[in-house]
């Protein structure tokens, strides 16, 4: 039975261990370059910010002590519960990493145990390692096992995995993960920094971390002896030549390496042992890759060991250190000669390729191990052998071109030969009919009866070449061993059968036996067209272990682009060579059909691809330097053509030099991007990319730059004035509008669609900035990588805050503007819709939003209205959730008597209105705080969003009337709707929830500035008991603190010192009772209109002959205008509560 066969549970067992582990390295990889930053604590702000949270495995030690700490600080708890939100998820899969890794070696110590156990029937360990694919399997089991542990260590820091461990357990708790406590012990720190040098790594290092959970020793030592005498890959048939021993061994001596750890006592003591490892595996080679790039130099690993370090002393002797230096670097220029001449146009043909194939993959041989010594060996830090391998200095330059011409002749080696396979039986067949027609021909010749021939009859030679036709019918496509036999006879008979006489003299008999000859040789070597080839071409092109590596070779694979943009077309080559990366993981999976080929195959080709951006994205990096060209010719030298122009003012408008150095700047951006262009789209693993769409990315990727750059370098106000503020938008707006306008310039040259692409980019940009700065008014965190506005290939940068407050300029922008609207030192003119200072001046008005909208846009103006949205929110949260907190029962009961005292609010009270008010306001007053506070914040936010409501309006109607108009039609067509709702619920129903057309046109709504934020209502509180009455308390005791200026026509601050805009007051609160039931106002105007009346009633009777109202009436009677005027309130609900003669 074939040991990994369905039915075999021994083979298919352990090939899916073998698979697991695979995916679970896949796993590993893309989860450490996610770790969150608070638990590296690289910084100081890292650790002021999470370091009370965040603990290593001290915390095991005395627990209690530590969510002591926490629980006795309310604003740890919130910050913890906060954290605990956002970090669960990526904890929970950094945890499950973790438990799969202690469950994966589990496992196959119990697979061990079960073979020994005679578990699977007629199995055992011996007879495993006796198969061509049971030792494989079991030499890989072990290795991945020691791989993952050593990627562990390099990727994800212990100290980082203590940390991630301790916050699972604490939010988690132990009962529901019964292994966290093998898990912990499994990935405890090492001690081991991968930052440090290997010199100073702790002691017994890494043998003791790989002896945490031991393997057996006898099994270990069985595979080690097996490594050491077989080539369990069956690797030597593919490099048939001695001195490519120990590239053909590569693998095995990876597995040697990291295998011997299980077993560090040979490393120490067994001399032998390490000799005999050393002279098949490491003769000529003391740098190996023992997984996917990943390096290790053996003369800084096996220091410290003995045994080891003798039998590798050899190997790395300054005398051979220096020939193999000589012999692999005279082999790159021998090799690149061979590969030059054969990559010339016109070389490599099918004919060519077919007598010449083993000249050819000898070629692929050397030049694949002149690669792999060279690349790898390069990279030695040895203090005593790098001097030897750096002298003469090496040509870097030199090695990259070696890549790319073999990259190349393989790839088209590959292309021809699969060409030649999908084509073989047909051009068999096409090439034996051609032989037999040709043969029945010379038979019907030489019977003599053939017109115009004059030939002498001859029966023999007539049946001899009709029995060759024969023989050459029956060759058969299928026994190609038999045919191959019989097609050389026969081309031997073809060559006898010319020297007899009559076919001597008869040219046309000659050419006819010489073209049949042709076609019999072509069918011998279609014969030898084999799958085997392109296997030799893939196993011996494999570039798995420069994957790590081949990144510092991107600088000179961009410099060539940059020389030569048609090189990229070699570098496709190369990418191709690349994808053998996928090999190494895949097969295990595949065969296993695992449910993580999908996952883990995104993964690599996705890597694959991010390394080709990052090697072509030097076309748009390029193209961007010469745009830098373009944008300082169009906005500060060429002259705008007005739509007339007088004669002799023609040739001062030509402005040749210039337009001949923008011309010149064209044409290099286009030839730049011709050599991406004219590549093919190409499979890069799973992943198809197209060459066009990888430019486009590209360009989107540094125009983002730019635009950020931009905007982060000009949306930065250190000195807070409105000077400044004017200054930098009008400086941002020259710098963007130069970038846009010459990015559309050059996009019919690359043939991009430039104004799409800017919109787009543009508004990314925008709205991930906004949901960023937005963060700190969330609880469940939008992260980075969570964003969908963050891309991968195309990211948009993140710089550093430049001011404590905000995360970045969307940020700032909001800051500096409240900053400059402060309703401290600004008056707010409803008429002037502008902020005035107490000279007059205007400071910010219509003028200041169209230099917003000509710098940020519209996108810009709608990101800044959502950030002041969540401003409003939170502080209208902070002010619904102190105002419970400080109603006490002292409080209630207070408010439940004036309720009493003052019920029903329809008639005047019996006693004197200043008993029952005067004592309100006094006892309310520690609410005043928190209601002008909240207030005079909220409406300067109102305000401005009010502002920037009318100029996205405007600049709606300007640049899309229809839009504008259709949105203010199906907006008048749902209110309408939504009023037939309330008049008949029954057969009006309101849409359900999976109906996104009212939260849809919202968007719509608010982006084109059809919308009243006044009226807005942001949150939806809980009632509060006597809510109405404890807000006009705070109101009676504000309103006397204004008075009526008719010159501005507004109410303003009697004391200038205290001063704060009553319009912002009034709009403030205006948006405060919005966000509670519409009775609230109701009730709020109907104490305002007891107290109006109580007022006047008392006045009267205190003093029978006054003829003017009391001054708090007044106040109360201009607040009440401007409340209906700002809110749109209807006039009849007022005069519901105060009668209309006293309100005229």
């Amino acid at each position: 039975m074939d040991f990994l066969a369905q039915n075999n549970i021994c083979g298919q067992t352990i090939l899916r261990l073998v698979s697991r582990g695979n995916s679970i390295i896949a796993e590993l990889l893309r989860l450490s370059e996610n770790i969150p930053v608070a638990f590296k604590q690289n910084d100081k702000e890292s650790v002021a910010r999470y370091g009370s949270l965040i603990f290593d495995f001290k915390y095991l030690k005395s627990p209690d002590y530590f969510e002591h700490a926490i629980a006795s600080n309310s604003n740890l708890m919130d910050s913890d519960e906060e954290f605990r939100d956002n970090h669960i998820d990526i904890l929970k899969r950094f945890y499950l990493l973790f438990e799969s890794i202690y469950k994966y070696v589990k496992d196959f110590i119990q697979y061990l145990e079960d073979l020994e156990n005679g578990v699977f029937i007629q199995h055992t360990l011996e007879g495993i390692l006796l198969n061509n694919d049971g030792k494989q399997l079991l030499a890989e089991a072990p290795f991945l096992w020691g791989v993952i542990l050593k990627i562990l260590d390099e990727k994800v820091e212990g100290i980082v995995r203590e940390r991630l461990l301790i916050s699972y357990l604490r939010y988690k708790g132990q009962a529901e993960e019964p292994l966290l406590d093998e898990v912990c012990k499994l990935c405890k720190a090492t001690g081991y920094s991968p930052s440090l040098p290997w010199a100073k790594r702790p002691q017994n290092y890494p043998e003791e971390y790989y002896s945490r959970i031991p393997i057996p020793k006898s099994f270990t030592r069985m595979l080690i002896g097996r490594l050491r005498s077989d080539d369990i890959y069956n690797q030597n048939l593919f490099y048939p030549l001695p001195d490519h021993r120990s590239t053909a061994l590569s693998s095995q001596a990876c597995m040697l390496y990291i295998i011997l750890y299980f077993t560090p006592e040979i490393l120490h003591d067994e001399s032998a042992t390490m000799r005999e490892i050393v002279d098949k595996h490491f003769p000529d080679n003391w740098i190996i890759s023992y997984y996917l790039g990943y390096t290790v130099d053996l003369t800084e690993v096996w220091d410290t060991y003995k045994a080891a370090k003798s039998a590798l002393a050899s190997t790395v002797q300054p005398q051979n250190v220096s020939r193999l230096r000589d012999l692999y670097f005279k082999k790159i220029e021998v090799v690149q000669k061979q590969l030059e001449g054969f990559l010339n146009e016109g070389v490599l043909t099918e004919e060519f390729i077919l007598d010449n194939l083993h000249k050819l993959l000898n070629c692929v041989r050397e030049s694949n191990v002149t690669i792999r010594w060279v690349m790898l060996h390069v990279t030695c830090n040895d203090k005593k052998i790098k001097p030897i391998i750096h002298n003469p200095e090496i040509d870097y330059d030199r090695i990259l071109a070696l890549l790319l011409n073999a990259a190349q002749f393989e790839f088209i080696l590959k292309t021809l030969f699969q060409a030649l396979l999908a084509a073989k039986q047909e051009r068999w067949e096409a090439h034996k009919k051609e032989c037999t027609e040709r043969m029945n021909e010379l038979g019907e010749y030489f019977s003599g009866e053939k017109a115009l021939t004059r030939v002498k009859k001859n029966e023999k030679l007539m049946e001899w070449f009709k029995n060759i036709a024969g023989q050459i019918s029956s060759l058969d496509y299928g026994d190609f061993v038999m045919a191959g036999r019989k097609i050389s006879q026969l081309i031997q008979a073809m060559i006898q059968v010319e020297e007899f006489h009559q076919i001597e003299q008869s040219l046309q008999v000659k050419q006819f036996l010489v073209d049949t000859r042709s076609f019999l040789n072509q069918m011998l070597r279609i014969i030898n067209i084999k799958d085997e080839v392109l296997v030799t071409l893939t196993v011996v092109g494999d570039m798995t272990f420069a994957w790590q590596s081949i990144h510092s070779y991107v600088r000179l694979m961009q410099n060539r682009i940059k020389r030569d943009p048609w090189s990229v077309l070699k570098l496709r080559a190369t990418f191709l060579k690349l994808t053998s990366i996928l090999q190494m993981p895949l097969v295990r999976i595949n065969q296993a059909d695992s449910p993580d080929l999908v996952s883990v195959s995104e993964y690599y080709s996705g890597e694959l691809v991010a390394f080709v951006r990052k090697v072509l994205e030097i076309v748009p990096k390029s193209m961007f330097e010469i745009l830098s060209q373009i944008i300082d010719l169009q906005t500060n030298k060429i002259k705008e053509i007005p739509s007339r122009i007088d004669k002799d003012k023609i040739y001062e408008f030509s402005q040749l030099d210039q337009r001949y150095v923008l011309a010149k700047a064209s044409h290099s951006i286009s030839v730049f991007t011709e050599g991406i262009l004219a590549m093919e789209k190409t499979l890069i693993g799973i992943i198809k990319v197209d060459p066009k769409q990888l430019l486009e990315d590209g360009i989107r990727k540094e125009l983002v730059l730019q635009i950020s750059t931009a905007l982060d370098r000009y949306l930065t106000f250190p000195l807070k004035t409105i000077e400044e503020f004017n200054s930098k938008l009008v400086q941002l707006a020259f710098i963007l509008d130069g970038i846009k306008r010459s990015f559309q310039y050059v996009s019919d040259y690359v043939n991009v669609y430039g104004l799409k692409i800017w919109q787009e980019e543009f508004s990314r940009i925008i709205n991930f900035n906004v949901e960023q700065e937005c963060n700190s008014f969330l609880r469940k965190k939008v992260f980075e990588s969570e964003s969908i506005y963050q891309d991968v290939a195309i990211p948009i940068p993140k710089f550093p805050s430049s001011d404590e407050f905000s995360v970045n300029f969307i940020g700032r922008l909001a800051r500096v503007l409240l900053h400059l609207t402060d309703v401290r030192k600004t008056t707010y003119v409803t008429q002037m819709s502008g902020w005035f200072d107490s000279t007059g001046k205007e400071v910010i008005g219509i003028r200041s939003f169209d230099l917003l909208c000509s710098s940020v846009g519209v996108f810009g103006i709608s990101g800044l209205d959502q950030l002041l949205c969540f401003n409003i929110v939170a502080d209208l949260q902070k002010f619904s959730r102190v105002l419970k907190k400080e109603m006490t029962p002292d409080v209630k009961n207070f408010l439940n008597s004036v309720s009493t005292a003052l019920s029903p609010v329809t008639s005047i009270p019996s006693i004197h209105p200043q008993k029952i008010y005067t004592p309100a306001i006094t006892k309310l007053i520690k609410f005043q705080s928190l209601y002008s506070e909240t207030s005079v914040r909220i409406g300067q936010m109102q305000l401005v969003r009010k502002q920037i409501a009318i100029v996205l309006n405007l600049a709606c109607k300007l640049d899309s009337n229809q839009l504008h108009c259709s949105l203010a039609t199906i907006n008048s067509s749902l209110i309408k709707d939504v009023q037939d709702h309330y008049t008949n619920p029954e057969t009006k129903p309101y849409p359900g929830e999976e109906n996104y057309l009212l939260s849809e046109l919202s968007r719509y709504l608010e982006t084109s500035g059809i919308n009243d934020p006044y009226t807005k209502i942001y949150i939806t509180i809980s009632s509060i008991e006597n809510f109405a009455l404890a807000t006009f308390v705070f109101l009676i005791s504000q309103v006397t603190k204004f008075q009526y200026n008719s010159s501005l026509g507004n109410l303003v601050h009697k004391k200038e010192k205290k001063a704060f805009d009553s319009t912002p007051f009034v709009v403030g609160f205006i948006t405060l009772l919005k966000q509670f039931h519409s009775s609230t106002i109701h009730k709020l105007f109907a104490y305002m209109g007891q107290y109006v009346r109580s007022l006047i009633n008392a006045t009267v009777r205190d003093q029978k002959n006054v003829m003017e109202y009391p001054e708090e009436v007044i106040c109360i009677l201009l607040f009440v205008e401007d409340f209906c005027k700002l809110s749109n309130l209807d006039r009849k609900i007022i005069e519901g509560h105060l009668p209309s003669y006293i309100l005229q």
